[in-house]
């Protein structure tokens, strides 16, 4: 996450330090109080109430991490329709076929 998309009095790291954000350049070190001006560009971890790492989710993409992506949910959606078949309520090679037709950047 970049510097800008914190808010002020969250806690963050950045550069093996952790960081307390006062203004919309500034934060405040922990432990030393010493105040730093972050660059808008800085990639930053924010930090939960309990001082650990939050998980954040990544905003952009590139074209290969998404093809890769969908071939993942595909493999994973062949192997379910698969198990799903064995019941009878849906063919399996119906299922298959549906999927296969399906564009998920092959």
């Amino acid at each position: 996450m970049r510097f800008p998309q914190v808010q002020v009095g969250q806690q963050f790291t950045f550069q093996d330090k952790r960081y307390t954000k006062t203004g919309p350049l500034t934060a405040s070190e922990e432990g030393t109080g010493r105040q730093r001006m972050i660059p808008r560009s800085a990639e930053v971890t924010l930090l939960n109430s309990a001082g650990e790492p939050t998980r954040v989710i990544k905003q952009r993409y590139t074209r290969a991490e998404l093809e890769g992506s969908f071939a993942a949910l595909k493999l994973s959606l062949r192997e379910r329709l698969r198990a799903a078949a064995v019941d009878g309520s849906l063919p399996l090679e119906q299922a298959l076929a549906i999927l296969d037709e399906a564009e998920f950047g092959d």
